[in-house]
């Protein structure tokens, strides 16, 4: 196989410009998570030593650790790519008896080698250039450091889900997938055929080798345009779909980042080629898709919305509660809340109001319990908010009798339980 050959756009005074490969929807997402969530703070917290050396312990005991005597040929393209890549830091190579078909990478932070372990199943499956990208990835997931951030992730997902903040749920599930488009690119330097990848990863799709399918990448393919049409990508999955990564990957081959090697390179500009990819990505993000629940999210964001709107608009706080509302149902809630003036603003709230009117299965009073619970979520209700209350109660034909006994009940349910636990709580 023959790496990537030296070009102006890859190569920064002789080394590989690592920064410039990441995908930037992976920059913006360690933006929001290290800055936005404050998550740099615990860095230096969860990188523990006695962690690394537990993990570093347990893979000798378990598994065989490569070496030039053990395993040459493995040890070799292992070795060879780190060199290329020009990784300087100390990696130990295990093989592991599995029946799943995986690689994974684990920092050592400083304290131990940092681990990149094969399964006997990826092994037995895949060609050595095949294997070559599976390695250079996950050398890339070192290089870009993503085991900070995962680290905190693993240790959040070990919560209980509804003790978790919904919106950074998102936004690192969101992250880790496009880490993957980031080390991606990293292992396409060591196998730079979008050809031979596509095969790669139609081999983890099916589970199987060439001796039972025949491997046309053109023809697995044409799947992608079912995806995009209906739109039903795992969200919560840990990668992002097979079919989404080779895209990826073609469109990076015809990038300006190519654009002195290969034939069809240098067609794309960064900008055009991050947001195709984006795009791609976008169809995995989760969305409702019968009408009824497209209708519900969309009266609970601009109900939500015209509830909180003031003169100077929308305060940041009320944007953040009203879109954990809606992270039930989509994972991008932003796309509810592009509201540009008050009176597109009526406008929706008044469509909404008239699909739901009408409807004989109470929705419509589910719906107004939900947006009296948004207004005293910070524990009162102004003028303001009862006034817009009522006005969306009469749009929805629900009676001022009823939107009064709502609001009674759903205040009572709400706010007295805890007024009477802080009180508890202050006695002596």
């Amino acid at each position: 196989m023959d790496y990537v050959k030296k070009t102006s756009k890859l190569f920064d005074q002789g080394k590989l410009n690592y920064e410039a490969l990441r995908f930037s929807g992976e920059v913006e997402m360690v933006k929001v998570l290290e800055q936005g969530y404050a998550l740099s703070n615990y860095y230096d917290i969860f990188d523990n030593e006695d962690d690394v050396t537990e993990t570093t312990n347990t893979m000798i005991a378990n598994t065989v650790q490569l070496n030039e005597v053990l395993a040459p040929r493995l040890y070799n393209i292992c070795r060879e790519i780190s060199d290329y890549l020009k990784f300087d830091e100390p990696i130990s190579f295990f093989l592991a008896s599995s029946p799943e078909v995986n690689a994974f990478s684990v920092s050592g932070f400083g304290f131990e080698p940092h681990i990149i372990c094969l399964t006997s199943s990826l092994v037995n499956m895949v060609s050595d250039d095949e294997l070559r990208f599976v390695i250079g990835h996950e050398i890339g997931h070192l290089i870009l450091e993503h085991s900070k951030l995962d680290i905190v992730y693993r240790i959040m997902s070990n919560r209980d889900q509804d003790d978790t903040n919904l919106l950074l749920y998102y936004n690192f599930t969101r992250w880790r997938k496009y880490a993957e488009i980031s080390s991606d690119r990293i292992g396409y330097l060591v196998c730079p055929d979008p050809k031979i990848i596509g095969k790669l990863f139609f081999k983890f799709a099916a589970g199987l080798s060439e001796e039972v399918l025949n491997f046309d990448v053109d023809e697995y393919l044409k799947q992608m345009d079912k995806l995009k049409e209906l739109a039903v990508g795992d969200f919560f999955a840990t990668h992002p779909n097979n079919l989404v990564r080779i895209m990826s990957l073609y469109l990076f081959n015809q990038s300006e980042f190519f654009a002195d090697t290969t034939e069809n390179g240098g067609s794309l500009m960064k900008n055009e080629l991050e947001k195709s990819v984006q795009e791609y990505l976008n169809t995995l993000e989760l969305h409702p898709r019968k009408e009824l629940d497209k209708m519900i999210v969309e009266f609970l964001a601009v109900a939500g919305y015209y509830v909180s709107y003031t003169m100077d608009g929308v305060p940041d706080h009320k944007i953040y509660l009203i879109s954990e509302l809606l992270g039930k149902y989509t994972s991008q809630p932003e796309h509810y809340l592009k509201i540009k003036s008050s009176k597109e603003l009526k406008q929706r709230v008044s469509k909404a109001c008239d699909f739901f009117a009408n409807r004989h299965d109470g929705m419509k009073y589910v719906l107004l319990e939900q947006i009296i619970k948004f207004a005293i979520s910070d524990g009162r209700m102004e003028k303001e908010e009862k006034e817009i209350i009522f006005e969306i109660g009469k749009k929805l034909k629900i009676s001022e009798e009823e939107i009064t006994q709502n609001i009674k009940r759903t205040s009572e349910a709400f706010l007295l339980p805890k007024r009477r636990i802080l009180t508890r709580r202050l006695r002596p």
